[in-house]
């Protein structure tokens, strides 16, 4: 966990300018004076250099000293870990940490923070990628087997997803390849990592195709096993997990269509099963709130996913109430 400790400071609910105060931050100081200004801090950074943290939400004065927490930087950066301007590619493990950190303030202003969305939580999608599979690549001299395959195919449009189809743009993945440190995963399973982009064990690419990606899979006895089933055949689709962080509807010759624009990737994993597989309800209920600002196009969501539709743009209420009363 890379969160920082709650430190309890007093608030300032005055203007908030964060890249403003990062700069004001002198460079080259010891950890404990980065600490206190930000949230979070990369374990695999330098510990003297302000690129290895992020989530600043304390005033920096013009001598570079920080001061209080600001209230309005806690709320901004909240949002960021709900997904607002593009969200964060901190790992999942350490939204927690982060939010309690940044709340705490909150509620030292005698302000109640905005709920930290869970992840899981009608946000992480799923798509399997058909049509194209991937191989093995087994040098003839001896050395490690390679999984190579893509993970996604540009400009196809996906079957019926539940009320609407998908295409992925090109472009979809360039600035999460840069950021991210994507896993490939054995099924989507956590407990079995094949490749890790920060090790080099996992490389992804985009080419005129797609995503583009290649296994460095460890020498274990279950990957072994695994290995083993994909030179029968028995398992030679690839998946990828995602969250949305810019996409757009449209109808299309009367169907709805949804295109992905950007999104920020997990992992990408060889999997068992060809079909698509069904959509989060976040999308689902995308197209009811689509189709609520639109023509009928005869495409009517279940009504579970027009409840749960609801209930979203309810609780969005509630947060956009919450941060008129702090502006």
């Amino acid at each position: 966990m890379a969160a920082i400790a709650i430190h309890h400071t007093a608030t300032d609910e005055g203007a908030w300018d964060g890249p403003a105060n990062e700069a004001r931050l002198d460079s080259g100081r010891d950890e404990a004076y980065y600490r206190r200004a930000f949230a979070w801090q990369d374990p695999e950074g330098d510990a003297t250099k302000k690129a290895a943290y992020r989530f600043i939400h304390h005033m920096v004065a013009g001598d570079g000293s920080p001061g209080a927490a600001s209230t309005r930087g806690c709320s901004a950066g909240i949002g960021v870990l709900n997904g607002g301007r593009g969200g964060t590619t901190i790992p999942d493990a350490d939204r927690r940490g982060v939010y309690n950190h940044l709340a705490a303030h909150l509620r030292d202003a005698d302000m109640e923070p905005p709920d930290l969305r869970e992840i899981g939580d009608s946000e992480i999608e799923q798509r399997v990628t058909p049509a194209i599979e991937f191989r093995l690549l087994e040098p003839q001299g001896g050395g490690p087997t390679r999984i190579e395959g893509y993970a996604a195919v540009f400009g196809t449009l996906s079957e019926d997803l539940g009320g609407f189809r998908e295409i992925i743009q090109a472009g979809a993945f360039t600035k999460t390849i840069g950021e991210s440190d994507v896993r490939a995963l054995w099924q989507h399973d956590p407990n079995y990592v094949l490749g890790r982009t920060r090790s080099g064990t996992l490389v992804l690419a985009e080419d005129g195709v797609g995503l583009q990606y290649t296994i460095t899979p460890p020498d274990t006895q279950w990957a072994r096993d695994a290995l083993v089933t994909m030179r029968r055949g028995d398992v030679n689709q690839s998946s990828f997990a995602f969250r949305t962080v810019r996409d757009e509807w449209k109808t299309v010759e009367g169907v709805l269509q949804r295109s992905l624009i950007e999104v920020r990737l997990f992992d990408v994993s060889p999997v068992t099963y060809p079909a698509y597989p069904q959509t989060s309800a976040q999308a689902r209920s995308r197209v009811f709130d689509f189709q609520q600002g639109a023509p009928d196009q005869g495409v009517h969501p279940p009504a579970e996913v027009e409840a749960e539709a609801r209930a979203r743009r309810e609780r969005r209420l509630r947060r956009l109430d919450i941060a008129e009363r702090e502006i």
